[in-house]
């Protein structure tokens, strides 16, 4: 893509977050914030960290969020954006610290909530309370020669800080595994061909190719994988807040609902290029 760079830094330490930058940004339209406009109804009570405002820990990740200057859309951008409406809430976006700030600053109660592509798993359920899933996320292989993920053992492969599967691949295929700090170092090595493959999200390594693509390149979803269980199931994406502060969690699991029976979600996700059906992720899991 030519836009802002992704940084996917999920394993930064949660001081990381201390120097975050706020981005003030008006989710009920024109001048007046949502907090302020005396017509407007709040589909809940909510305490949230600043009266009148929903504070976003997020980072640059298409599409599911998109960092331009002041303001950050994308598929959960433009989500949180319909839910501050429903709440009567201002957002304020926090965006240094890159991925890696992002639940540490949701723990900390820095910000109300976090977001960029954070799947629902057994052990965040232990450290924040996670929304109902937003929409499903397969996990794919890609590369520049059709390599599937029973074709990864003996070849170089790479992966981004703080993804899911590291541990179990890091075991499987040892010093033929590779992480990075950030997505352009990773495609810039596979693009040289310093890397046969990496694996990411379908979503997002099909976005980038539109704008920012390397001849040859295919994205193959993962199958089941002896040697690595998170390939067992389908990720579900959640928005993940205080596990202090329950009532907004529920909130945000209603909010969630409110529009996908109204057809939001699968609008923002044919906004973005997804596939829609991926908007019914289900019942609740974790990978």
């Amino acid at each position: 893509m030519m836009r802002p760079s992704r940084t996917l830094v999920r394993a930064l330490s949660a001081g990381t977050a201390a120097g975050l930058l706020a981005i003030s940004l008006s989710a009920c339209g024109g001048t007046e914030s949502a907090g302020g406009s005396s017509d407007c109804k709040p589909a809940h009570e909510l305490k949230t960290l600043n009266d009148g405002e929903l504070t976003v820990a997020s980072y640059d990740y298409a599409p599911a969020t998109i960092l331009d200057g002041d303001s950050v859309t994308g598929m959960e951008g433009d989500l949180i954006a319909e839910i501050a409406k429903l709440e009567c809430l201002k957002v304020t976006v926090s965006t240094s610290g890159g991925a890696g700030a992002v639940i540490p600053s949701v723990q900390t109660k820095r910000v109300d909530i976090g977001s960029g592509n954070w799947l629902r798993t057994k052990e965040r359920t232990k450290i924040v309370y996670m929304s109902t899933p937003l929409w499903s996320d397969p996990q794919a292989i890609v590369s520049t020669t059709g390599i599937t993920s029973d074709d990864l053992e003996g070849k170089m492969v790479g992966s981004v800080a703080g993804n899911l599967w590291n541990d179990s691949m890091s075991k499987w295929l040892g010093d033929k595994f590779k992480i990075y700090q950030d997505d352009e170092s990773i495609y810039s090595d596979l693009k040289a061909g310093r890397i046969d493959a990496l694996v990411a999200s379908s979503a997002s390594a099909k976005y980038r190719f539109k704008d920012a693509p390397i001849e040859g390149a295919k994205v193959i979803d993962v199958k089941p994988n002896a040697n690595v269980p998170q390939f067992a199931a389908v990720g579900q994406v959640m928005l993940p807040s205080s596990l202090e502060n329950d009532a907004l969690g529920k909130a945000l699991d209603e909010d969630i609902q409110t529009l996908r029976e109204n057809g939001t979600i699968k609008k923002i996700l044919d906004k973005y290029g997804i596939d829609p059906s991926v908007g019914e992720p289900g019942a609740p899991s974790e990978l």
